[in-house]
């Protein structure tokens, strides 16, 4: 009937917007809202990104250039879009924007290094291995920031045991890991990093 109250309809205070607030933040992490020119910026690369991506399942697109382009979008995002630590929300952060552009950067690499990158994921090269150490570091942080960090942790757990794998007692040895081999492996392959979960 008109005029009456809707008894369905709820009454939501600020004390309780707030606790919802602070209950995403729990689940879902600790992440910037940025207004003006540069939240337009990472409106406007989100939904790039989203296109890019339609656009990938209809296209013919390389695997590797699709990964390495999806991972470099992803990482870019995920540095300016969660803040280093709680007390840096909503804070345009210099380190943010370089460790975002060091990401694009290391893509870029991979992305344009062709054939001959994915050939010399069994001997890496100095640069390579640099690059590679520099890449595992960018999502670690990159996981810390967007979903705690129990993941990272698990990850380097499971990194240490590569490598000193051959100094373990039985039944936990192996032959152990170098770099060279984790890098070619979770850096210059469809494994590892841009392989399935």
């Amino acid at each position: 009937m008109a005029g009456e109250p809707n008894p369905l309809a709820a009454v939501v205070d600020e004390s309780t917007l707030k606790k919802v607030e602070q209950y995403l933040e729990q689940e879902e992490g600790v992440h910037h809202r940025f207004a003006g020119a540069w939240g337009t910026c990472l409106f406007v690369l989100a939904v790039v990104m989203s296109l890019f991506h339609m656009w990938a399942a209809y296209g013919n697109i390389n695997p590797y250039q699709l990964r390495y382009a999806h991972v470099g979008f992803v990482l870019f995002l995920a540095f300016t879009l969660f803040p280093s630590r709680r007390a840096a929300r909503n804070r345009f952060s210099w380190l943010d924007l370089g460790l975002a552009l060091l990401s694009v950067a290391v893509m870029l690499y991979a992305f344009w290094g062709g054939d001959d990158f994915l050939d010399r994921s069994t001997l890496p090269n100095r640069f390579d291995n640099v690059l590679g150490v520099v890449f595992v570091l960018l999502v670690l942080e990159a996981a810390r920031r967007t979903t705690g960090w129990i993941m990272p942790f698990v990850v380097i757990l499971f990194i240490a045991y590569a490598m000193v794998g051959r100094w373990l007692p039985a039944p936990w040895t192996h032959v152990g890991y170098d770099i060279g081999r984790l890098v070619g492996h979770m850096y210059m392959t469809l494994e590892g990093i841009f392989g399935t979960a």
